[in-house]
C-alpha cells in the first residue's frame, strides 16, 4: 500500500511544471521493472479514490508501456498476470463512471489487443470481441460508445476472423450511425467505419461490399460540422487520400457536400478548409475520377478564390515578400495552396479557363463596389504564386 501511495506522488511529479521535479521523477520511473509498472499503473487507473488527473496520467503511462515496450515486458508476466490485466481492463471500461478516464482505458485495451493479434491474424484476447459484441447491443451509451471507440481505435481487431464477421460489423456501425438520439454514437460509429475503409483500403471487394455505409457517413458529416465537429468530416479527408475510390459510388454527393460546405461562411474556417481539402486532395489521388465531375470544380474554384481575398484590411500586405507565421492557416493561403494544388491535379487545360473567368468577375464587381484595396489584394495574390500547371 504504501509503494502505491508512493507511486501516486511519482505520477503527480511527472506532471510537475517545475523541470528538475518532472525530470527527476521521469527518471525514477524509468528504473522501475516493467511489470512493476504494469501492476502499479494498473492499480492507479482502477482506484477510484484518486485524483482524476493521476489515474488519467496511468492510463497515458501503461498505453505508452504497451505500444513501446510489449515485447520486453508482457511475454514475461505469467499468464495469471496476464488474464489479469485483460479481466481489469475491460472490468474497468463496464464500471467506470468518468467519461474521460474510460476512453483511456478504450485506447489501453484497443493497444494491447492489437499486440496480440499474431502474425496469422489470431487474436489471443477472444474475450474482448464477446465484450465489443455485448456492449454494441446495451442499453447503456457509454458502453456502447466505449465499443466503438475500442473498434475506431483498432479496426483490424477480428483478426482473421473477419470475413466471418463481415455482416455483423456492416450491422452494427450501420445501426449506430442511425442513432439519432445520440449524436456521439453517431459520429464514433462514423469514424469507425471510415477506419475501417482505411484499414482495408486494398481489399476491392470489401470497400465495394461497404459502399452503402458512405450515405451514412456522409450524412454524419454534415450533422456534426453543423454542431461544431469536425473530426468526422477528417476522416472523410482521409479516406480522399487514402482511398478514394472508396468514394466512386458516391462522389457526385461527396462532392456537393464539401462544396455545400465549403462555402457556408456560418461555419467555422477549419471546417470550410477541410471540406476543400477533400475535393482538392481528389484532384491529386483520384484526378481521372473527379474529371468526369468537372461542374463541380468549376463550382468549386470561385470558392478558392473568395477564399483567397479574405483578407483583414491591411495597407502593408500586398507588398509583404513572406508570410507571417499566423498567416498559414488563413483562408487566403488555404484558398492559394487548394487553387494552386487542383490546377497541378486536373491541369491547366481544365482550371484555367475557369479561373479566368471568375478571377475577372471578381475583379470588375469588387471595383464597381469601390473596394480598391481588395482589388489589389486579389491582383497580388494571382501576381505572387502561379498558381496553373499547364
Amino acid at each position: 500500500m504504501a509503494e502505491q501511495q508512493q507511486f501516486y506522488l511519482l505520477l503527480g511529479n511527472l506532471m510537475s511544471p517545475d523541470n528538475n521535479v518532472r525530470k527527476q521523477a521521469e527518471e525514477t520511473y524509468d528504473n522501475i521493472p516493467g511489470q512493476n509498472k504494469i501492476s502499479f499503473l494498473l492499480h492507479a487507473i482502477r482506484d477510484a479514490s484518486a485524483a482524476e488527473e493521476v489515474r488519467q496520467m496511468a492510463a497515458v503511462l501503461l498505453r505508452r508501456l504497451l505500444s513501446s515496450s510489449f515485447e520486453e515486458i508482457y511475454p514475461g508476466l505469467t499468464l495469471e498476470m496476464q488474464t489479469a490485466v485483460k479481466t481489469e481492463l475491460l472490468s474497468s471500461i463496464q464500471q467506470e463512471s468518468s467519461p474521460n478516464i474510460r476512453k483511456k482505458v478504450c485506447d489501453i485495451a484497443a493497444e494491447l489487443c492489437r499486440n496480440l493479434v499474431d502474425d496469422d491474424g489470431n487474436n489471443q484476447w477472444p474475450e474482448v470481441l464477446k465484450f465489443l459484441f455485448d456492449s454494441v447491443n446495451s442499453e447503456d451509451v457509454g458502453l456502447r460508445e466505449a465499443a466503438l471507440h475500442v473498434f475506431w481505435n483498432f479496426p483490424g481487431i477480428f483478426g482473421n476472423q473477419q470475413q466471418h464477421y463481415l455482416e455483423v460489423i456492416k450491422r452494427m456501425l450501420v445501426q449506430c450511425m442511425q442513432d439519432q438520439a445520440h449524436p456521439q454514437i453517431q459520429n464514433l460509429a462514423a469514424r469507425a467505419a471510415a477506419a475501417f475503409v482505411l484499414s482495408n483500403e486494398g481489399n476491392t471487394a470489401l470497400l465495394k461490399h461497404f459502399a452503402d455505409l458512405l450515405p451514412g457517413i456522409l450524412q454524419v458529416v454534415n450533422e456534426s460540422c453543423y454542431q461544431g465537429d469536425d473530426s468526422v468530416l477528417k476522416s472523410l479527408v482521409e479516406i480522399a487520400d487514402t482511398a478514394p475510390k472508396y468514394l466512386r459510388p458516391n462522389l457526385e454527393a461527396t462532392l456537393q457536400l464539401c462544396l455545400k460546405l465549403c462555402s457556408d461562411t456560418n461555419l467555422a474556417n477549419m471546417q470550410r478548409q477541410l471540406a476543400l481539402e477533400v475535393i482538392v486532395t481528389l484532384s491529386e489521388t483520384a484526378a481521372a475520377m473527379l474529371r468526369k465531375h468537372t461542374a463541380i470544380v468549376a463550382q468549386s474554384v470561385p470558392q478558392m478564390l473568395a477564399m483567397m481575398v479574405d483578407l483583414e484590411d491591411d495597407e502593408e500586405w500586398a507588398m509583404a515578400d513572406e508570410l507571417e507565421d499566423d498567416d498559414f492557416d488563413s483562408n487566403a493561403v488555404a484558398g492559394e495552396s487548394a487553387l494552386d494544388r487542383i490546377a497541378c491535379g486536373l491541369g491547366g487545360k481544365i482550371i484555367l479557363p475557369i479561373i479566368k473567368q471568375h478571377i475577372m468577375q471578381m475583379l470588375f464587381g469588387i471595383k464597381t463596389a469601390g473596394l480598391e484595396e481588395k482589388a489589389t489584394a486579389c491582383q497580388m495574390l494571382v501576381r505572387r504564386r502561379p498558381v496553373v500547371c499547364v
